[in-house]
């Protein structure tokens, strides 16, 4: 398998053996160390960086490493999306960011319904193992493991023995103090409410009859789809054969912006997700091609 993974068109769940994984890699200095001490397992990068992507992928490369993966998606999303329940190892999260502002703390990689997920995709008595220099946060994710009775919870002080990046040895050179939290998993989670999309196997396409395209019904729309999905659409292009019509759905704040063609034919209209937009495919982007149709009628 390639190493970089994308989320949208590989077959789910993920099948990669002994797999842990590290969400948010940066440089890739602690993932490729891994991987390199540990030639037996296989490790998956999770990252919204594009250029950390790029980076890690020329070095991956560059060192021969084939027990190396990464996939450009929100974390939350990549474990609810790629992975089966209790099939994770241990997973990996050095120095996440705190979102200091108390506004901001549902932000945070650690909530309660961010916990839930990788709790559920983590094998009994693989460890989340977190790395932080903020001991507020270390205090937050151990009240948000708290809450799901799931953990057994150690932390402590990061020690200049242990396997250290370079830039925790020079930060420890430096008198900063660094923390470590690990949560192992002894049982299943309490349930905790959290984000859910829904993924189906093919979109379909909708034909209505051929009427007359209203740029001003379908430009700059916004549609209300469900609750806590939304559709909004841009602008529209006409082209020889039909429209292009520029669109964003969010669905539990999970975000695609895509492509709906209007393929204008002798005895109807065409209307599809475009084969040049990559797309997740679910049951409310199915919704947002049927409300097209719906407004293009009405």
């Amino acid at each position: 398998m390639y190493c970089l993974i994308n989320y949208k068109s590989v077959e789910k769940p993920l099948r990669i053996p002994n797999l842990e994984v590290e969400i948010g890699f940066g440089r890739g200095d602690f993932i490729v160390k891994l991987a390199k001490e540990n030639p037996e397992k296989n490790f998956l990068g999770i990252e919204l960086s594009g250029i950390s992507l790029e980076k890690l992928l020329k070095r991956v490369e560059r060192e021969g490493l084939t027990n190396v993966f990464c996939t450009r998606v929100d974390a939350y999303w990549g474990f609810y999306l790629l992975f089966e329940d209790n099939y994770v190892e241990n997973i990996y999260m050095n120095y996440p960011d705190p979102w200091f502002k108390k506004r901001h703390h549902k932000r945070r990689l650690t909530t309660p319904e961010r916990l839930y997920i990788f709790a559920k995709k983590l094998k009994t008595f693989g460890e989340i193992r977190i790395r932080s220099d903020n001991y507020e946060f270390i205090e937050f994710t151990k009240e948000s493991a708290k809450t799901l009775e799931c953990f057994e919870i150690e932390e402590g002080k990061l020690q200049v023995s242990e396997p250290l990046t370079k830039y925790e040895a020079k930060w420890l050179s430096m008198g900063r103090e660094l923390y470590k939290l690990v949560l192992r998993k002894v049982k299943e989670p309490k349930f905790v409410e959290h984000p859910k999309i829904e993924e189906v196997k093919e979109l379909f396409p909708v034909k209505i009859p051929k009427v007359s395209i209203d740029k001003e019904k379908i430009q700059n729309a916004e549609i209300k789809l469900g609750d806590k999905v939304y559709l909004k659409t841009f602008k529209l292009w006409e082209g020889e054969k039909g429209y292009l019509v520029e669109a964003l759905l969010s669905e539990e704040g999970y975000y695609q912006k895509f492509f709906v063609e209007l393929r204008v034919k002798e005895d109807g209209i065409v209307i599809d997700i475009s084969p040049f937009s990559e797309v997740l495919r679910t049951k409310n982007l199915q919704k947002a091609v049927e409300k097209i149709a719906e407004i293009l009628s009405s």
